[in-house]
């Protein structure tokens, strides 16, 4: 399979307001960058099925949302080797999944290989059964969509 040597994936889940942030931002890069260079990829709440993502990857930038510490609609940037998970390891069920309990688990089998990961995080205000963005991060996702834009090698311009 051909592959873009980029990836920028989107987790999470739109039946649940912010839960879906991750989601969102993958829609609008997709809407606004015309780059040959990038696969865009909606993962939803993925599982296992997440690794095949990594395969001729030289980047792959996750966008998801969570509890980051941070103030609703406000984001965080990372490698995840700068941070560590706090949930109990249990399995990689859809309702279950850890971000960076399955990057650490995919480096163990292999998969990774010198491919950069990134992070962002975007802090989640309202998780309910709803399609829309809270105003607090709808607001803050054009500033992380802004950084994202930024964080492709070369910048959007050449792609």
């Amino acid at each position: 399979m051909n592959r873009n040597s980029t990836a920028i994936i989107g987790l999470g889940n739109y039946l649940l307001a912010d839960e879906g942030a991750g989601m969102h931002a993958v829609e609008i890069l997709r809407e606004k960058v015309y780059s040959k260079k990038v696969d865009f990829v909606d993962a939803g709440t993925p599982g296992m099925n997440l690794l095949h993502h990594f395969d001729q990857r030289e980047k792959i930038i996750f966008i998801d949302s969570g509890e980051c510490g941070l103030s609703p609609g406000e984001y965080s940037r990372f490698s995840p080797k700068e941070v560590i998970s706090l949930k109990k390891e249990k399995n990689f069920s859809l309702h279950d999944f850890d971000l960076i309990a399955f990057i650490k688990k995919a480096d163990e089998l292999g998969m990774v290989n010198g491919t950069e990961i990134v992070v962002y995080c975007m802090q989640a205000g309202e998780i309910k059964m709803s399609q829309e963005l809270s105003k607090d991060v709808r607001e803050g996702m054009f500033a992380m969509v802004d950084e994202i834009y930024s964080d492709i090698e070369g910048g959007w311009e050449d792609a």
